[in-house]
């Protein structure tokens, strides 16, 4: 019975948040870093496009967290070192100078996330052979006050490279190499 006040409470709480005005609106750079993120795939079917990308992820390194292939999603990770020459020479200047230590980066993970779902026809049925992927790319870097700094990463080389590998790995799955 005690716990009835703090539930209204919260009730009352989670009522007053408002989402600002334009969090939903699509801009131009959004539309391009979904451009650079999606590639569409025809003739493969999806548990076979899923284990393409998957064979290429453990090619560049990276640990498969989680796949489910019913619903079309695969997660990985790595771990790096993130110590940037930079960062430490700044914080050598600083500290000579008096200011004291200085954080820096010192390992990171980095996180991938794939999602594959079917292209639909003009009528909205899915089409079977075809469909699109889309990768993200994020890193987490852990630095030395035991702070984090999280950055989704978007170089158009990272994302070409990926779907460059992933395309040969298509060709090599289409043909049970």
């Amino acid at each position: 019975m005690k716990k009835l006040p703090i539930l209204i409470g919260a009730l009352f709480l989670a009522g007053c948040v408002t989402v600002p005005p334009n969090t939903f609106v699509v801009t131009p750079e959004l539309l391009q870093q979904r451009q650079l993120e999606t590639r569409r795939y025809d003739g493969i079917k999806e548990a076979d496009l899923i284990t393409a990308s998957a064979n290429v992820l453990q090619d560049l390194g990276f640990n498969l967290e989680n796949s489910e292939t019913k619903l079309g999603v695969l997660t990985a990770s790595k771990q790096r070192d993130a110590t940037n020459g930079g960062e430490v020479a700044a914080a050598i200047i600083v500290a000579l100078l008096g200011g004291g230590a200085m954080a820096i980066s010192k390992d990171q993970t980095i996180r991938v996330a794939l999602v594959v779902r079917p292209v639909n026809d003009s009528s909205g049925k899915a089409m079977s052979d075809s469909h699109f992927v889309r990768v993200t790319f994020q890193r987490l870097v852990r630095r030395t006050d035991n702070s984090t700094i999280a950055q989704t990463l978007r170089e158009p080389e990272l994302y070409q490279d990926f779907y460059e590998r992933v395309s040969k790995s298509v060709f090599l799955e289409a043909q049970k190499i």
